[in-house]
């Protein structure tokens, strides 16, 4: 958007809410000191927002406050939402640094679905799948990653739900034996390599959890025919997604508040 489309009156009065946010109740000559602008307009944003109900003055006091109304600019931004937003420029570095294709994934009812994926920007994805494009959780790297971190009774109520909906024409190339061991093997190395015989295709990924509760994984898909070293993968290419899995997850507020939490 070019600067002759910008609103500024709107972009002012954003700045505003923020500031107020930051620093509390303030009076007009504060708001005009934080914002850089005139006392005119400080007044003039605040007399705005007050209007809308955004802030209140505080009776007897020279004070603008915040009032809860502003929870309404956030109600509809979800916690993946948020997720998202963190993830996504730290995982298009991710992908300069490897070269390949990664995606990250979250569950959906029996599905994992590729919420952010960096296709477009690989020259070395075969596939370019899309945001949204899913993969039936016992077919997917992401989905043993999230599987391998749920307690006992949601993994078993998982797998369960997933085995009943299955697609007939996509079948699960594991019985429950294997998968069970598949899980099992996720958990303790700490990531999920698989290749099926028909794609060119291999997937290596690691888990994604916040506060200790699995919510999706990271995968980062590779040409087969190039990377036959399994050495690198689990001695260079692991540790490195798992690294950004992790980088993710602390700077989610989640995390901040498990780590602030009086023990």
């Amino acid at each position: 958007m070019g600067d002759r489309d910008d609103i500024k009156s709107l972009k002012k009065a954003l700045r505003a809410i923020v500031l107020l946010n930051q620093v509390g109740d303030s009076t007009v000559s504060q708001l005009a000191q934080g914002l850089d602008v005139p006392r005119a307009t400080a007044y003039r944003l605040l007399q705005t927002l007050a209007g809308e109900g955004y802030v209140d003055k505080l009776p007897g006091s020279d004070l603008y406050r915040l009032t809860s109304q502003v929870r309404r600019l956030s109600s509809g931004f979800q916690d993946l939402d948020l997720l998202l937003e963190i993830a996504q420029p730290m995982i298009a570095t991710a992908q300069q640094e490897l070269g390949w294709s990664i995606a990250l994934s979250t569950p959906r009812g029996t599905q994992m679905v590729v919420r952010l994926n960096t296709d477009h920007d690989s020259p070395l994805a075969l596939i370019r799948y899309g945001v949204g494009a899913s993969l039936p959780i016992l077919l997917s790297t992401c989905g043993y990653c999230y599987l391998a971190h749920l307690n006992d009774a949601e993994r078993e109520a998982a797998i369960d739900n997933s085995l009943r909906n299955m697609d007939p024409r996509a079948p699960i190339p594991f019985d429950r034996e294997q998968i069970d061991a598949l899980i099992q093997r996720t958990r303790s190395d700490g990531y999920c390599h698989l290749e099926f015989e028909h794609y060119r295709e291999g997937n290596l990924g690691v888990p994604l959890l916040l506060a200790g509760r699995p919510v999706g994984g990271i995968v980062m898909r590779y040409i087969k025919s190039t990377l036959r070293n399994t050495n690198k993968l689990r001695e260079v290419y692991a540790p490195h997604l798992q690294r950004l899995a992790s980088d993710i997850a602390q700077r989610h507020p989640v995390t901040h508040a498990l780590q602030d939490r009086p023990t």
